[in-house]
C-alpha cells in the first residue's frame, strides 16, 4: 500500500514530535507546582504552607515536569507522575465532587496521567540531558 504525504512526514518527524510532547507536558506541570508552591496564577489560599499536602505535590510536579524538559530520568519521573496523578485524581476530585471528571473537575488529572503513560512507555528519545552526558538512559 503506497503511503501519503501525511504518513511519510510522520514517519520522519515522530521523534521530534514526541520531544515537543514531552517538554510541553513536563513545562506544563512544571507551572502547576511553580502555582502550588509560589501562589500565582490565582492559586487559591496563596502560596502553598510549607509541610502540607499541596506543598509536597507542588514540589513533586516542580521535579517531575523538570526531569521531562530536560529528559532526565524520563521513564522514573513518568512513573511516579502516574502514581501521583491517580492519587490526586482520587483524593483531590473523585472524594470531592463523585468519579465523573466532567463534575469533579478533574479532567487536567486524567490527562496528564495518561500523558505520563505515554512518556513512561518512550522514555525521553531526542534532546535529552541524560542521552547527552551519560550516552543512554538510565531507567
Amino acid at each position: 500500500m503506497k503511503q501519503g504525504i501525511f504518513e511519510k512526514y510522520l514517519n520522519k518527524k515522530t521523534d521530534n514530535l514526541y520531544v515537543v510532547f514531552r517538554i510541553g507536558i513536563g513545562a506544563l506541570f512544571f507551572l502547576l507546582g511553580f502555582q502550588k508552591i509560589f501562589g500565582l496564577w490565582g492559586m487559591p489560599g496563596g502560596p502553598a504552607v510549607f509541610g502540607t499536602l499541596i506543598w509536597f505535590a507542588g514540589v513533586f510536579e516542580l521535579m517531575i515536569g523538570s526531569a521531562l524538559v530536560f529528559g532526565v530520568l524520563t521513564r522514573l519521573a513518568s512513573f511516579f507522575g502516574v502514581i501521583m496523578m491517580a492519587v490526586a485524581y482520587y483524593l483531590g476530585h473523585v472524594s470531592v465532587g463523585g468519579w465523573n471528571p466532567a463534575v469533579n473537575m478533574g479532567i487536567a488529572a486524567l490527562i496528564f496521567g495518561l500523558a505520563f503513560l505515554v512518556t513512561f512507555a518512550f522514555g525521553a528519545k531526542k534532546a535529552s540531558l541524560e542521552k547527552r552526558f551519560l550516552g543512554k538512559e538510565l531507567f
